[in-house]
């Protein structure tokens, strides 16, 4: 059972709603934006997951989850070797925006399938992909707002050998609250944190990783599913939303402890702006599929988590990276002060 905070409509409270059908993709992210989110509902009456991953699977929650492990992601424009990320003075978010453009704001918004994003580091043994999800990278943010205003907040202790730092990052074990009941914190072990101002932190970022003394709540969406010729299953490395809250919490540690800068100005992931919190506040509250493969005598569900993450890429494409996926303090406050609630309903 998910903690008060993380609640969100019920399929059945949904339809509840004034229900709108739509029947075509193009349009979506407008008509989203456009609800009354205390009032109106979308019932999406078209496939949402690629056509691809729809063949030989028995109903559409086999195909999310085949459409989450396999589906597109942007690959970020990234230097490709140590040498040429020293000689960069890019930082990721001028990278992202760059790659964002070329890859979503060009395309129409029913020809963007992607489900987030992704980078590779260019030093080290471990060369795996590091796969983004969009829809865990803004979960990511709404844990680190609870864990603020509800919890003691996210505990930061760093280790940083001073002979390793400078060329391969801080490791920094963080204790992060759970967003089930009653279950307690997890410790999760960030690995190549940049830390340092120096030129070394170009090239350390893109090795960022993690590693949890538990498994986290939402492993069970990374099943593997087999794809025919897939060669990357074992070579992809996926953050979830503990990651992204816990580097969010270092970056504020660092900044308000040692008045450094770096795990900002470094930050790979998206930091999504307020108005991009509420559009997918609103596909997790006022939307409805129509899902064929259903039981129920209504055949309608709520987004499935690739499904949202589409959702999000979409929003990115068709409204444009800094009013999606970026955050602006002047314009959008504190992360941490973002209206997670429900609309018309107490929380």
């Amino acid at each position: 059972m998910k903690k008060g905070f993380f609640k969100t409509r019920t399929a059945e409270e949904i339809r509840d709603l004034n229900l709108i059908p739509v029947s075509r993709a193009r349009g979506l992210t407008h008509l989203i934006e456009a609800l009354d989110p205390s009032r109106d509902a979308l019932v999406i009456r078209f496939p949402l997951i690629p056509g691809r991953f729809l063949i030989n699977v028995q109903n559409f929650t086999e195909a999310s989850r085949k459409f989450y492990k396999h589906g597109d992601v942007i690959l970020l424009d990234q230097p490709t070797t140590k040498t040429d990320a020293y000689y960069n003075d890019e930082i990721p978010i001028t990278i992202r925006e760059r790659t964002f453009l070329d890859k979503l704001c060009r395309e129409k918004e029913e020809d963007i399938d992607y489900i987030g994003f992704s980078f590779t580091p260019v030093q080290g043994r471990d060369k795996r992909k590091r796969r983004v999800p969009f829809v865990w990278d803004i979960e990511g943010q709404k844990l680190f707002a609870y864990s603020e205003h509800m919890t003691r907040g996210i505990d930061v202790k760093p280790y940083q050998d001073s002979q390793r730092v400078k060329l391969e990052g801080a490791e920094i074990v963080c204790s992060v609250p759970s967003r089930t009941v009653k279950k307690q914190r997890y410790k999760i072990k960030l690995q190549n944190v940049p830390v340092k101002g120096n030129t070394e932190r170009r090239a350390v970022v893109w090795s960022l990783k993690s590693s949890f003394e538990i498994d986290p709540e939402h492993s069970m969406w990374n099943i593997r599913y087999t794809w025919e010729h897939d060669r990357e299953s074992k070579e992809t490395f996926t953050f979830y939303p503990h990651d992204i809250a816990a580097y969010i919490k270092i970056v504020g540690s660092y900044w308000r402890e040692h008045n450094n800068l770096t795990p900002m100005e470094m930050n790979p992931f998206v930091l999504f702006s307020k108005r991009g919190v509420e559009i997918y506040k609103k596909w997790d509250n006022n939307v409805l599929v129509f899902d064929p493969t259903l039981n129920s005598k209504s055949k309608l569900r709520k987004p499935h988590i690739s499904e949202k993450s589409l959702g999000l890429a979409r929003a990115i494409g068709v409204l444009g990276h800094d009013e999606i996926a970026y955050w602006d303090p002047h314009r959008d406050g504190k992360l941490k002060d973002y209206d997670w609630s429900i609309p018309g309903k107490t929380v």
